[in-house]
């Protein structure tokens, strides 16, 4: 079986992996993660593209990343195809858990209408629906609950145990209209501090972000949102908050951080009662069943979905409460938060780096956070989100694994996630997005889903120009220590392979995964 080697290059790849070329296009297919979207389809551009420019390039639906380095912008050109579909973690999960690569409720769904990254291809088995899952991509990391379902589904029969790796870190960015309330210009103070890589001098700490964020501060003219811009009102009129209306890995990230950094943060309840309350994080997890709304799993934390105000109503049919009357709206998927946070005077939502200045042009700018350090510290200084604030904030995540706990997702979901990070220049709000696949996997020569899925992961943490790729995304690669993990777990009995081989004896074949 393949395994992951340090260091491998896009021709060492080839020499690897073209002998297996069969005269049939291989398919590999994964849906999930909003947050990766982009980068994923540059990255499997590169890699797989034909010369036809069927999956991407200049003939097909989306432009070759500027950072494949590739002739003509053609890829590699190993005939084979990983199709994704960004549906959102949660999407992603489900399916993966269902083995149901359908656009309903019980599989991948269908990607929202605001989603410009392209999901299928114009060659055969380019069509959405796909026909089968083989891995799927999430931000939210597997839990306790998606194992429950994960045995309720009698899949450690046929597919054995689900594996769960980190494959990049990106930032979350809070971005910003760039209006008040009022569809003035905000008034930016030039003299704000300015960090490397920020694409606005628009400065929040932390409790701006928990005020606002927990519905408290809801005018542009906050005294608090003021004094941060050196005494000058930024504007007025209403804040409006955007979050995600689909269940999303980059609300997870987010949330997560909000959970945990907001806990001791106070102010005054809205900008007409001074009354002091609690900052701290208020709306409660959606994803947890009707059935459980008697118990203490209805809680406010890191989740994929929340009990916003806008819902009116939680999963129980009881009225969410807002004290500090605070505006908040939806949008699926990353792009559907940016289209709404651009068409709302006065709105702040959260989106992922590739969607936001510089990286995206067009997009809206982000806020500079104050970090752990910054307040500890007392450096009056703010981060922006960038790569290298993301890799300060995911070095404070460290690993500790052995032959036992390696093969448990859950111990590298209770590892994986760094919501308050502490070290110098660590943006925020950080995460991986993680890659969740099968253990065991169909032997099927023209979709071999297991051997594309590692070819991909060879490429993205082997090639230089995979990397050049995902940084001009303004994700960065896993850290050193989390890819040696990866290594030890493909090198290991209990790496993906074919049912009926290594850790896979004994287990039935299942439904098609590849």
């Amino acid at each position: 079986m393949t395994k992951l080697k340090a260091g491998l290059a896009a021709s060492a790849i080839l020499m690897s992996f073209g002998a297996t070329q069969s005269a049939h296009a291989q398919y590999a297919y994964g849906g999930g993660a909003t947050f990766p979207s982009i980068v994923y389809r540059q990255l499997l551009d590169c890699l797989y593209t034909p010369a036809d420019g069927a999956q991407g390039g200049p003939a097909g639906p989306m432009a070759m990343s500027p950072a494949c380095p590739f002739p003509n912008g053609q890829g590699i050109g190993y005939a084979a195809h990983i199709l994704y579909a960004p549906v959102g973690s949660g999407a992603g999960k489900r399916a993966l858990i269902n083995n149901d690569a359908s656009n309903t409720s019980t599989g991948l769904g269908t990607p929202a209408a605001a989603n410009t990254v392209p999901y299928t291809h114009s060659g055969a088995g380019g069509s959405y629906p796909y026909p089968f899952i083989t891995f799927a991509g999430s931000d939210d990391v597997w839990t306790s609950a998606d194992q429950t379902n994960w045995v309720n589904k009698g899949n450690l029969a046929t597919f054995g145990r689900v594996v769960q790796i980190p494959m990049l870190a990106g930032p979350v960015a809070v971005a910003f209209n760039g209006k008040d309330g009022n569809g003035n210009n905000l008034n930016i103070n030039p003299g704000n501090y300015n960090p490397p890589g920020a694409s606005s001098q628009l400065n929040l700490s932390r409790q701006a972000v928990c005020g606002i964020f927990s519905g408290h501060i809801t005018k542009w003219d906050n005294p608090i949102l003021t004094a941060l811009n050196g005494g000058t009102p930024l504007g007025t009129g209403n804040i409006t908050v955007v979050h995600r209306s689909d269940g999303s890995g980059t609300t997870f990230i987010m949330t997560n951080g909000l959970a945990t950094q907001c806990q001791f943060a106070f102010g005054p309840n809205n900008e007409s009662d001074a009354t002091l309350v609690s900052y701290a994080f208020p709306w409660t997890d959606r994803t947890v069943s009707a059935s459980q709304c008697s118990t203490t799993l209805l809680q406010p934390r890191g989740a994929n979905a929340h009990n916003w105000p806008d819902l009116v109503t939680n999963q129980c049919g009881v009225a969410i409460s807002n004290p500090g009357g605070g505006l908040f709206a939806a949008g699926s998927g990353n792009a559907g938060v940016v289209a709404a946070v651009q068409a709302t005077n006065g709105a702040v939502g959260y989106a992922t780096a590739d969607f936001i200045q510089p990286v995206a042009p067009s997009g809206p700018a982000a806020a500079n956070i104050e970090s752990q350090w910054d307040i500890a510290n007392g450096t009056g200084e703010f981060q922006a989100a960038t790569v290298a604030g993301t890799q300060q904030a995911m070095a404070s995540a460290v690993p500790v694994f052995d032959d036992t706990t390696r093969t448990n997702a859950l111990a590298w979901s209770l590892q994986g996630v760094s919501p308050n990070p502490a070290l110098a220049g660590s943006y925020p709000f950080a995460g991986f997005t993680w890659l969740d696949m099968y253990q065991c996997y169909e032997n099927n020569p023209f979709n071999d889903g297991k051997t594309l899925v590692n070819i991909f992961l060879n490429y993205l943490h082997g090639a230089p120009d995979a990397q050049a790729i995902v940084e001009a995304n303004g994700f960065s690669t896993v850290p050193y220590n989390w890819l040696q993990e990866i290594y030890a777990l493909f090198a290991s009995d209990d790496a993906p392979t074919y049912v009926g081989t290594g850790g896979c004896t004994g287990v039935s074949p299942g439904a098609r995964n590849g």
